[in-house]
């Protein structure tokens, strides 16, 4: 870890990305981060803490996962006359790459179409940068620090991951199309942050009664 933050401080003062290509620079600092993923998914113990970092995880993914596809939407394109046009092609294709789902949408879907790729980002049950898929996978963390088993909640963090992992559950892409994509990726980065807030409140929020008998106690 105080390697790879050396080197992209050396990368920050040396203003890397300002160069004609700063592909390699990048890629060495994605491929390091994936080595320090599988460094803890290997031997880390399934303990609070690795819970907590892949919930952590998971709930930022869905987020960024979510930004990207909305800027792609509003700002990537100058204009509506470049849809469907090789330049808009590309901008698609570079926004899978970005997510690393290019191989994995060619071989789902084939070629580039707008509407698949949003299904794939928002609401596929395999790829581990879709929406759904990373709050399907925050629910078993979040499940697994609570001690729930079974149907149901504990907590206002489970009720709130677990309604908006359902409601995804049973969308489509036409549900997502027909309700505007911006305004829908829009409420679901509304409500994943009212998930971390709940997390919040319910993991390390410190209890009034707690609070006021240590005072009470000093």
């Amino acid at each position: 870890m105080n390697e790879l933050y050396l080197f992209v401080k050396e990368g920050a003062q040396n203003e890397v990305w300002k160069r004609e290509d700063s592909t390699r620079f990048f890629m060495d600092v994605k491929y390091s981060i994936q080595l320090l993923y599988g460094i803890a998914d290997n031997s880390v113990a399934r303990t609070d803490g690795w819970y907590f970092s892949h919930l952590g995880q998971y709930l930022e993914r869905a987020d960024k996962t979510s930004r990207i596809l909305d800027v792609k939407y509003h700002i990537l394109l100058p204009s509506v006359d470049e849809v469907g046009s090789p330049l808009d092609f590309l901008h698609w294709t570079a926004l899978l790459k970005s997510v690393s789902g290019f191989n994995i949408y060619r071989r789902f879907y084939g070629r580039i179409d707008p509407v698949r790729i949003v299904e794939l980002l928002v609401l596929n049950k395999y790829f581990p940068r879709s929406i759904f898929f990373c709050l399907t996978n925050a629910e078993i963390c979040l499940r697994k620090l609570s001690g729930t088993s079974g149907k149901g909640y504990s907590n206002t963090a489970e009720k709130k991951l677990g309604a908006l992992q359902s409601r995804l559950e049973y969308q489509d892409v036409n549900d997502v199309i027909n309700e505007g994509l911006h305004e829908y990726l829009d409420g679901l980065q509304v409500e994943i942050n009212k998930i971390s807030d709940s997390i919040h409140d319910n993991f390390f929020t410190l209890n009034k009664t707690f609070v006021n008998q240590h005072n009470s106690q000093e």
